[in-house]
């Protein structure tokens, strides 16, 4: 098959991208910017095109059948304003179980605005709601672990017992792979994450051993996140650190029973696949 890869460049689009091709797939790589698309492997076709040049962008998917967006949602109506006709015969898209939050956030939004455009779609597609991806780089399992290795301490509401269920970007390379071939893919959004939750404390002890690091957790009481969280939102600029404080005392489980269903993907563990 081929598959069309927009932001192929970028952390989860390079996992998808070598997923792709250790399955036998030919590879289009959509991406901004020029050096970064020389990197992917040769076989790999490579196209320029940026999110916000409408142009360039239908001209990188005249020819797609398959696309898959390894983008923020934020950029899916640009990417539905510039599907070809005729209509690609699968479209796969990247959110995030950010949607649920209680706390306002331009990201969910962005999220749930891009499934009710794609439940209009035509197209068999499906968007996939991933939780905390980590393996690769950039997230936020790496920064807790470079503030460990600054520090034992880490204050945390109600002592980390709010639940988190990290999913590793392979498992996450692995279900859009498997989206974009299942048969029972299209449909509602599928949520993927780890296979089960635990909590956030849990999740900094396994990261502090395998940095070889000890952690002192401090436990402070949730409110005094959620105040501080809603204060900072106030500040210009400080809007994004509040939120993330007030998502802390949030709990995040998510059952991934559909992904199990309609991808086949069993994801690793977090004590397997974390940091090294």
């Amino acid at each position: 098959m081929r598959v069309t890869v927009l932001a192929a460049t970028g952390r989860l689009g390079q996992a998808l991208v070598r997923h792709l091709r250790a399955e036998g797939h030919a590879v289009i790589a959509v991406g901004r910017d020029p050096a970064k698309l020389t990197t992917l492997p040769e076989d790999v076709v490579r196209r320029v095109a940026d999110f916000g040049d409408a142009t360039a962008l239908k001209v990188a998917l005249a020819d797609a059948t398959c696309i898959v967006s390894c983008a923020n949602a934020a950029h899916v109506p640009a990417i539905l304003a510039a599907l070809p006709a005729p209509l690609p015969e699968r479209l796969v898209l990247m959110g995030s179980t950010r949607r649920f939050s209680a706390v306002p956030d331009a990201t969910a939004e962005h999220v749930r605005r891009a499934e009710a455009l794609l439940a209009e779609l035509p197209v068999p597609s499906v968007m996939l709601l991933a939780s905390l991806i980590y393996g690769a780089g950039g997230s936020v399992v790496d920064g807790l672990a470079a503030r460990l290795r600054r520090s034992r301490f880490l204050p945390l509401p109600r002592g980390g017992r709010s639940l988190v269920q990290p999913i590793h970007i392979d498992d996450v390379a692995a279900a859009l792979v498997a989206a974009i071939v299942r048969d029972a893919a299209p449909g509602a959004p599928i949520v993927i994450a780890g296979p089960a939750p635990m909590s956030y404390g849990a999740m900094v002890r396994t990261i502090a051993r395998s940095i070889g690091r000890p952690v002192v957790i401090l436990a402070l009481p949730g409110w005094l996140f959620s105040g501080l969280g809603r204060l900072l939102a106030l500040v210009p600029g400080l809007a994004g650190l509040g939120g993330s404080l007030r998502r802390l005392v949030e709990d995040k489980a998510y059952d991934i029973g559909e992904m199990r269903r309609r991808l086949g993907v069993s994801p690793r563990a977090f004590e397997i696949g974390g940091p090294r």
